[in-house]
């Protein structure tokens, strides 16, 4: 008997966990959806890039759109037709990752401006970094048509 209480003590401390994970991580919802100005001074948590594609700020901003939709555990918290709000989960331990994007016209191309940032900790292992060049990669491989800005 004694032992199988041994075995149900790794799951509730992982349930317990979960459970303490997503308390905290209530505190440290951002103030809006709108993207931060820039990542926190010596943050190893947050990950932000500009590039410029050709096509309109839409069509640039309604691929990223579909390459979040293809990815596991988000929740679209907003979204325009040139900003979003996603947060993503991670597999586990389901911490919270939220995940930025805008996008906007130069004279020559669209910018799109991508920022992911954990809210929980003081690094995340490179899951925010890999996550933005993962969007950014697949952004790259497609063929947008010319549009003026």
């Amino acid at each position: 008997m004694a032992q199988r209480r041994w075995l149900l003590l790794p799951p509730a401390i992982w349930i317990f966990s979960l459970f303490l994970i997503q308390i905290l991580s209530g505190f440290a919802v951002p103030n809006s959806s709108e993207i931060p100005d820039q990542c926190p001074e010596n943050s190893q948590n947050c990950a932000r890039v500009i590039m410029e594609f050709e096509g309109s700020p839409e069509a640039v901003h309604s691929a990223a759109m579909d390459w979040i939709d293809s990815q596991g555990h988000t929740t679209i918290e907003q979204q325009t037709e040139s900003t979003s709000h996603t947060i993503f989960r991670t597999q586990w331990m389901m911490f919270q990752d939220d995940f930025f994007i805008e996008t906007g016209c130069t004279e020559n191309a669209t910018w799109v401006q991508v920022h992911s940032e954990s809210r929980l900790g003081t690094g995340d292992m490179g899951v925010n970094q890999n996550r933005v060049d993962t969007l950014l990669d697949y952004l790259a491989k497609i063929e947008f048509e010319v549009s003026d800005c």
